[in-house]
């Protein structure tokens, strides 16, 4: 049995920049050039390998979570997501965005950094995105089902 302090401990020492998006990645939604995996026991990790890359994403997950909170039936904003409302803001968000930049009928995101990059170039910036257009993507994400 592990113990979960250590792992923890662990975990932050070798990951010291964790992935904002790692369910999402770990999910295998959606990939990310900036991304570095890593195995911890025997559980597996994403970071990030850029410092600014994950400015990024951060800013653009708070915006997204923001918006949607009444998508997602957020009682508290600021509680943490129960792990199918984290999939859905995650994956659901990323692959708005892709299809923001053209990308229609989606299943995966190959590369957030990249599609990140490209909405800003075309929007501006991380406020200016069309929130209510990347919002019906995260309400019509459903992840799998569990197979029986």
């Amino acid at each position: 049995m592990l113990d979960e302090n250590a792992y923890r401990d662990t975990y932050n020492s070798v990951n010291p920049l964790q992935c904002v998006f790692e369910r999402a990645i770990l999910r295998r939604c959606c990939g990310c050039q900036q991304t570095i995996r890593r195995n911890i026991a025997e559980r597996e990790a994403a970071g990030c390998l850029s410092a600014n890359a994950h400015a990024l994403c951060t800013e653009l997950k708070k915006q997204m979570r923001h918006a949607a909170a009444f998508t997602l039936k957020l009682t508290h904003p600021d509680a943490p997501l129960p792990h199918g409302k984290q999939l859905k803001l995650q994956c659901g968000g990323l692959l708005g965005i892709a299809q923001l930049m053209g990308e229609n009928e989606l299943t995966e995101v190959a590369d957030i950094y990249a599609a990140l990059s490209a909405a800003i170039e075309k929007y501006g910036c991380l406020e200016q995105l069309p929130y209510q257009e990347i919002i019906q993507a995260i309400r019509a994400y459903e992840p799998r089902s569990h197979r029986k």
